[in-house]
């Protein structure tokens, strides 16, 4: 019996010069699937066979477009084409995006031939702008450029007695000239990045939405991954409206690029009025890349700690993430302990937690936020670390007052999630959230 397999819609896009204001929009399409076979394993590294034919009307209807392609899928079994540059006979400028509905029907063969087992098809809810715009929206033109012309009035007669005259001549013109006559459709592209006009907010709530999608679903299917300055990468996941890092930060540099204070003495640490970070126990080679670096809260106050685009979560955000985990906003507010298993719900990687009512409440690990006991470098106590496998603690960005700020922390022997002031100068670990 021949194999079945399936393939995961990822992205269906126009590329068009947005940046431009009067550029020449290309004639092609960006077309990306995730590949996998009937037990869900990922197609990785493989070429494969597609024909992409763009159908008018219906799911049935003609095609007006029929090209094939092979292209090859990376490691996470991605594949990516260009619509409008595979083998056919077909004009893919000639479509007429007006006269839609239209369809887009891929056939795939996973062997890199053409016996297609994989068949899709899907409408174009929404033709990207430029690709229309180029027809200028059929808008009638009056010359512009000759018809007002004090020269307007000349005959052909009268040139007879020009010396050295011009036989035959041609006009050129651009779009812009050409739109803005008689422009009754208002279709003008004047700002698709920052849009003032009705069809350009329009074009960029399309691509918007694209985007956002594309980006759900690379998380979703873990693909999606965060970098920050120095190449560390972070998993991520999406919490309700939120997206979070699953992974404490480890960074020892700001986003900017300059270096993050290191402090291996307890005395020098208990006494820090500034930046700084640590390695519990002082040795990275051991923690780093498990549970992070612990860092005070003056690396936070410089706001520069997580990646472009991210930022330490506020009191705030953390609030919301543990109502959305089903706290009420009473609760969420209060210090200490508060909830019933949120703590549960965030944690994750039972091998790393100490046994106790946290990892034994039935959800735990179950939002992949997967908090982990990392510990924290202490001011005020004897030694200088404590807890690693049965506590973790995280700021957030929110002061409290000037020697105070507000955190977070999880403990082995409950299910639920803890919210506390804490000293300015302790080591904890760091989610960053994204803006």
């Amino acid at each position: 019996m021949k194999q079945k397999l399936k393939s995961i819609l990822v992205l269906l896009s126009c590329t068009i010069s947005l940046t431009a204001l009067w550029a020449q929009s290309p004639d092609k399409m960006s077309y990306q699937a995730v590949i996998r076979d009937a037990n869900n394993k990922l197609l990785a590294n493989q070429e494969i066979g597609m024909q992409i034919s763009i159908l008018q009307g219906s799911a049935a209807g003609d095609p007006v477009y029929i090209e094939t392609q092979t292209p090859a899928t990376n490691a996470n079994g991605l594949v990516t084409v260009e619509i409008g540059t595979g083998t056919t006979t077909d004009d893919f400028s000639a479509i007429d995006w007006t006269d839609g509905p239209y369809y887009l029907k891929t056939e795939t063969d996973p062997t890199g031939g053409t016996s297609y087992t994989i068949t899709g098809t899907s409408q174009l809810l929404s033709v990207p702008y430029a690709l229309h715009a180029k027809t200028a929206g059929h808008v009638p033109e009056t010359d512009p450029v000759y018809g007002s012309s004090v020269a307007a009035g000349i005959a052909v007669a009268d040139t007879a007695n020009w010396n050295n005259k011009i036989d035959r001549g041609s006009e050129t013109q651009n779009l812009a000239d050409v739109i803005a006559v008689n422009d009754s459709a208002n279709a003008q592209i004047k700002n698709i990045n920052d849009p003032t006009e009705a069809q350009d907010a329009a074009t960029k709530a399309y691509v918007d939405r694209l985007e956002e999608r594309v980006f759900q679903l690379e998380v979703a299917n873990g693909m999606a991954k965060l970098a920050d300055i120095e190449g560390n990468e972070y998993n991520i996941t999406i919490i309700g409206g939120q997206v979070w890092m699953t992974e404490n930060l480890r960074t020892t540099k700001y986003n900017d690029g300059t270096e993050i204070p290191l402090y291996e003495s307890h005395g020098v640490w208990s006494n820090l009025s500034s930046d700084g970070f640590c390695w519990y126990e002082n040795d990275s080679a051991a923690y780093a890349q498990t549970y992070g670096a612990l860092y005070n809260w003056y690396t936070i106050e410089t706001g520069k700690l997580c990646p472009t685009g991210w930022h330490v979560p506020t009191d705030n955000d953390w609030k919301e993430l543990e109502m959305t985990l089903g706290m009420s906003s009473g609760e969420a507010d209060n210090d200490g302990m508060r909830g019933t298993n949120e703590g549960s719900k965030l944690s994750g990687f039972t091998g790393l937690w100490a046994d106790g009512a946290l990892e034994s409440n039935a959800e735990f690990g179950s939002t992949g936020f997967h908090a982990i006991p990392g510990g924290y470098h202490p001011t005020i106590y004897s030694g200088d670390y404590f807890n690693l496998g049965a506590y973790g603690y995280w700021w957030s960005a929110t002061e409290s007052d000037t020697g105070m700020a507000w955190s977070r922390f999880i403990f082995y022997f409950s299910s639920a999630m803890g919210r506390n002031t804490d000293i300015k100068n302790f080591g904890f670990s760091v989610r960053c959230v994204k803006d």
